[in-house]
């Protein structure tokens, strides 16, 4: 046995034999007195408390049977139905520790009211099947929901597309790579008669996303419509982000508001652009750019011709230009002579 185990073995040992001397001192016997009066107080303190009328606040399970299977619930069934009941401490013990049980309610006891597609319960009956799972003995003081309105519907369900209502902004780094994408991309929509034509699509909930560094993935609750049931009622949304980099590349100058009875040569005749793209793009050829150098704007103090970017594909962001203006040179256009 290795030594540093014999050491803890004999200080256990002797911390055993300490208390045991304790015990059977004079004022060992008095704490052991002391706590068996503390335990037989705490025994009659229970036994007075669980006689005892108290009030407490239960959730009760609730459960509909024998539910036809071309029905669907367009409203949320209950999970519990919450009881404020006054009762003996033994009985509500029972209860709290004991388990719940479940108020189960056959599907034919619920009252039809096919003009409102609705299924009633009514608060009497609620009330009836509360007390019958307390007993005589219980006071029940609330019952929350007191009865059920439940809409229904007997159609079958449609497949309809979802279209997120996201906002979402990158930060100035970064840039949406893609379109916003939801999964699934289509749900099943229940609905009463009445809605049956009139829901064409589903829709998120209007979320917004600001300063994204990254792919971003969300859950999104779907947009809830009066008289209709979504399954699944929540999709997952996700972002497409990269980081922007940096790219140059050399155009030629596109000369615009020429004179007709002059030709332009414009020193230097093409400039570096700098702009940055999507990282996945980076040795991807993007599309053509266009720098134009306008002549109708060209200073006559400083002999020069402005630039500017003309056009660019969306990939590309934050262009900018090694020049702001050109120098150029106007060479005049020599006459046609015709021979006599």
């Amino acid at each position: 046995m290795p030594i540093r185990s014999k050491v803890i073995i004999g200080k256990l040992r002797d911390t055993l034999r300490d208390i045991a001397d304790v015990l059977h001192s004079s004022r060992g016997k008095d704490i052991l007195i002391f706590l068996l009066f503390l335990c037989v107080s705490y025994v009659f303190w229970l036994i007075m408390a669980l006689n005892d009328n108290t009030q407490r606040e239960l959730h009760v399970p609730l459960k509909i049977s024998d539910q036809p299977k071309d029905l669907t619930f367009i409203s949320d069934v209950p999970a519990t139905v919450q009881v404020s009941v006054r009762d003996r401490g033994s009985s509500l013990f029972s209860y709290t520790w004991g388990g719940m049980p479940a108020m189960t309610i056959p599907f034919k006891e619920l009252m039809r009211n096919e003009d409102a597609n609705r299924l009633l319960f009514s608060e009497q009956e609620m009330a009836v099947r509360v007390r019958s799972l307390f007993g005589a003995s219980a006071q029940i003081l609330s019952v929350h929901p007191d009865s059920l309105s439940l809409i229904y519907t007997e159609q079958p369900g449609r497949r309809v597309k979802v279209v997120p209502d996201i906002d979402a902004s990158p930060s100035w780094k970064c840039v949406i790579a893609g379109p916003i994408t939801v999964e699934p991309d289509s749900v099943t929509v229940y609905s009463v008669p009445q809605m049956a034509s009139r829901i064409r699509q589903a829709s998120t909930i209007q979320v917004s996303y600001n300063d994204l560094t990254e792919t971003f993935t969300a859950e999104v609750r779907l947009k809830s419509v009066a008289g209709t049931r979504m399954e699944p009622d929540r999709v997952r949304v996700t972002v497409p982000v990269e980081p922007l980099i940096a790219k140059q590349r050399t155009v030629a100058l596109t000369l615009a508001g020429a004179p007709s009875k002059a030709s332009v040569v414009l020193f230097p005749s093409r400039v570096d652009v700098t702009y940055l793209v999507p990282m996945s793009m980076y040795n991807n050829e993007v599309g053509n750019i266009t720098v134009v150098a306008d002549y109708s704007k060209r200073s006559v103090a400083t002999a020069k011709i402005p630039v500017y970017v003309g056009s660019a594909p969306d990939v590309c962001n934050s262009l900018s230009l090694a020049v702001d203006s050109v120098d150029y040179l106007l060479e005049q256009k020599q006459a046609n002579v015709s021979e006599p």
